[in-house]
């Protein structure tokens, strides 16, 4: 019968087996752990991503912002057209503020009242949503600011300039044509705009830019650079 060596003289077992292993050039303390020149390589690599991700992520933001604002307006034309035809009397965006100088390093500008007046045409009075009801005073539907402490406040975007506007509104009739005088409409239509102005800074200009008919009917069309 042959004997287990390894039985017979545990502790030559044991030399054999770290010899081989330092033999085949194996050294498992390393494979515990990384160097701090791994480290500092993969510290690198993850910090270009990461700058690099946060501009893409800050265009994103910008471009979603003025694509929110710009369908916002849009909803806002469509809704007060609905109410003058609902309600049988004129109703009106009427606007309030606009980014004149357009500066990119600066924040969001541009607000706008929603308003229905108290006539079917010529209305002498205008009150901004909800309807005043018994005499309480409430204009919590019909205010929007994005201005930096407004209620949709949108850093990098603004409403642009609308240019020469009756009463600096858009009045709907009862039938859902526009009420303003020709002298407002540009090729049949009126037109505003929504920029995104952390783009030009780096592209040049982004811009929804929506207009509207005639007979009341509101598009959007986007501007890229």
């Amino acid at each position: 019968m042959i004997a287990d060596l390894g039985n017979l003289f545990p502790d030559r077992a044991r030399t054999d087996r770290w010899n081989a292993h330092k033999c085949s050039g194996t050294n498992f303390a390393s494979r515990k752990g990384h160097t701090l020149v791994e480290i500092a390589i993969a510290l690198c690599v993850i910090g270009v991503l990461a700058g690099i991700g946060w501009g893409v992520f800050q265009d994103r933001i910008s471009s979603y912002r003025m694509l929110h604002v710009a369908r916002m307006l849009h909803s806002d034309l469509v809704l007060i057209r609905s109410l003058a035809i609902d309600t049988n009397r004129e109703a009106r965006i009427h606007f309030l503020t606009a980014d004149a100088a357009m500066d990119p390093e600066d924040v969001g500008h541009g607000s706008w009242d929603l308003q229905i007046g108290n006539r079917g045409s010529g209305s002498t009075q205008w009150d901004t949503l909800p309807a005043d009801v018994g005499g309480v005073v409430d204009v919590s539907q019909g205010e929007r600011s994005l201005e930096v402490d407004g209620a949709n406040a949108s850093r990098w975007v603004s409403l642009a300039e609308w240019g020469a506007l009756e009463d600096d509104s858009i009045t709907f009739t009862p039938r859902g044509w526009i009420a303003n005088q020709g002298a407002d409409f540009v090729n049949g239509e009126i037109e505003l705009k929504v920029v995104n102005k952390r783009a030009l800074i780096e592209r040049g200009d982004e811009s929804v830019v929506l207009t509207v008919s005639r007979s009341g009917l509101a598009r959007m069309r986007t501007v890229t650079p």
